[in-house]
């Protein structure tokens, strides 16, 4: 049985790619992060049920990490977060500049027993108290289910939905079809066959054409699909859209 944490039992410190590599396979992205700068691990010194039986000294449980890493050279949205900060320079001219004032959290990680508990906006927090840099950022597929970096205190931003997605979206409303009926191919085809004909040729119609402009809009051309594949683009095109988090302290960084 997990024994909960407390402040008292609850440490932040300076970690490494090896913490980061033990809670890995918990994160939904794969992959090392690259260009790391820091490496935040949170840990439980809690005792197991061997060791409060036995009085021995707590082990450190590895509860949480957070990666940080050098930014990418390009976003749109940061240009957009920072009034186009770094888009009006020479791309060497940015690169510095970005090397010198912002850090991206590139990872948050959390052992599943120890989800729920408040514990990544206590990781976030610290990675913000702790770095020298005027900007930090986070860009999060996941965004809009836990919005962690918001409660954190980062601002979000988003990019407008396109025409496309909206007119589907809008569509979707028509028939009675939550937009979180994406998340299931299945399901959605599921509720496609319970329509009467006329609504269903229509609706079907709809998906077809968003995914004339989706396919289109990332390989340059338009593409044939089954239903199935449709539905799965649908999902994680308009389910798994990116929030970019940004917190912007003008006092760090200044010589």
């Amino acid at each position: 049985m997990t024994v909960l944490p407390t402040d008292e039992t609850l440490r932040i410190d300076a970690g490494s790619l090896r913490d980061y590599r033990a809670l890995a396979e918990h994160h939904y992205r794969s992959g090392s992060p690259f260009a790391p700068t820091a490496v935040y691990a949170m840990r439980h010194d809690a005792p197991d049920a061997v060791a409060r039986f036995t009085g021995a000294a707590a082990r450190p449980t590895l509860v949480g990490v957070l990666v940080m890493t050098r930014p990418q050279l390009t976003c749109t949205l940061r240009d957009h977060a920072t009034g186009g900060r770094y888009a009006r320079l020479r791309r060497s001219e940015a690169a510095d500049l970005l090397n010198a004032e912002v850090r991206t959290i590139a990872r948050v990680v959390l052992e599943p027993r120890y989800r729920g508990l408040g514990l990544a906006v206590r990781l976030v927090k610290h990675a913000l108290a702790h770095d020298d840099t005027p900007y930090v950022e986070a860009l999060a597929a996941m965004g809009r289910v836990n919005p962690f970096f918001e409660r954190a205190g980062m601002g979000r931003y988003e990019a407008p939905p396109r025409p496309a997605d909206s007119r589907l979206l809008d569509a979707m409303t028509e028939v009675n079809w939550p937009r979180t009926l994406l998340a299931s191919p299945r399901l959605l085809a599921h509720r496609l066959g319970e329509l009467e004909a006329a609504r269903r040729a229509w609706i079907e119609g709809e998906l077809r054409r968003w995914h004339r402009s989706a396919a289109f809009m990332a390989r340059g051309k338009a593409q044939v699909a089954g239903l199935d594949d449709v539905l799965r683009l649908a999902r994680d095109r308009l389910l798994s859209r990116c929030v970019y988090y940004l917190h912007h302290d003008p006092q760090r960084g200044r010589s």
